[in-house]
């Protein structure tokens, strides 16, 4: 919407300082130290991206964000174990283009991927 837009304009450490400003509002400027460094994406003049995020289009169905968040093994693996995961907004159906349906999918396939190399943490 038009606060893209406006954001697109704006420099990096004024979003930093603002983003500061908000996170030590809600919990305290001693439990929230100064980062290291940041880095603002531009996704509304990426031309890859121009600003957007998944959606169910017409005809779809939740069962399509499952299909893409389906990890991928070799065709000629002798363990026919996955080794390409996917995580993003667009492979969550609870949280489909949300920054936390991203992060949440991201925890999902370490999870995966862990549980693969290293074994789940409990017995099944």
């Amino acid at each position: 919407g038009e606060a893209a837009t406006v954001m697109e304009t704006v420099r990096e450490e004024a979003i930093g300082g603002r983003a500061m400003t908000i996170l030590r509002a809600i919990f305290g400027f001693q439990t929230v130290p100064q980062p290291c460094k940041h880095r603002v994406t531009r996704w509304r003049g990426d031309p890859w991206a121009l600003g957007s995020y998944s959606y169910v289009a017409a005809g779809s169905s939740g069962n399509d964000y499952d299909d893409l968040a389906r990890p991928v093994a070799p065709v000629n693996a002798a363990s026919g174990q996955p080794r390409l995961f996917f995580a993003g907004e667009h492979t969550i159906r609870n949280y489909p283009a949300t920054v936390h349906g991203a992060m949440l999918s991201g925890l999902r396939e370490a999870g995966r991927i862990t549980d693969q190399f290293v074994g789940p943490p409990y017995e099944t």
